[in-house]
């Protein structure tokens, strides 16, 4: 997968500031757009190799590529099964043993985005039994993102970036309502794709984000 570093993009947008931040600074708007974008939107699929599951054990990490991290499990199946995504509110609720009863998975939750845990307790190992979609985002630390996401998205990522520049404060190239009309445009292009990214899936997801 070839990538794009974020400082390859610093010409879309500078041309339309009033002033020229220095690099790192539009670098890093750029690169906390990319990362909002994907957080929003769920542009970044991602099919993690299957799981070998073991018995007795109900949390696994999630496999992802360098320089990206698990926005979301939008879907997981133990088995070929589907498992329903639920809550830890609900499963302490409805299934108030679930931490140590063990049987044939039918639920998953997360505490962090790193770790999918299965509900109940797996009962026996199965070789390459947890598969799942994730949604991804770049790292804080990342230099670069996926070449198809700024060639679909380019001018969402621009209007991101630029939000973020001409909404700072007090800066030779602060332009507050031109900002906040590049943020609009932003939201609006990554509620589009979000709802692109349901429709794809053919449901809309019980829970989007990780119960910390």
């Amino acid at each position: 997968m070839a990538n794009v570093n974020y400082t390859d993009l610093i010409d879309e947008v500078l041309p339309n500031l009033a002033a020229d931040p220095s690099d790192p600074v539009t670098q890093h708007a750029i690169k906390r757009a990319v990362i909002q974008l994907c957080e929003q939107a769920w542009v970044w699929k991602h099919l993690p190799a299957p799981i070998n599951v073991a018995a007795g054990v109900s949390a696994y990490t999630i496999p992802v590529p360098a320089d990206a991290e698990v926005v979301v499990v939008i879907d997981a199946a133990y088995n070929g099964r589907p498992l329903a995504n639920r809550a830890l509110d609900y499963l302490n609720s409805e299934l108030p043993t679930w931490r140590t009863e063990t049987g044939t998975p039918a639920h998953f939750t997360q505490v962090d985005t790193e770790q999918i845990i299965l509900a109940p307790v797996p009962v026996a190992a199965l070789t390459g039994g947890l598969v799942m979609t994730t949604a991804l985002a770049p790292t804080q630390a990342s230099t670069g993102f996926p070449d198809w996401i700024c060639n679909q998205y380019l001018y969402a990522i621009a209007d991101g970036a630029l939000a973020k520049l001409m909404t700072m404060p007090g800066k030779p190239w602060t332009d507050l309502q031109n900002g906040l009309d590049r943020r609009a445009q932003f939201e609006a292009a990554a509620a589009g794709a979000k709802l692109s990214a349901i429709n794809a899936l053919g449901r809309a997801p019980l829970r989007v984000k990780a119960q910390h």
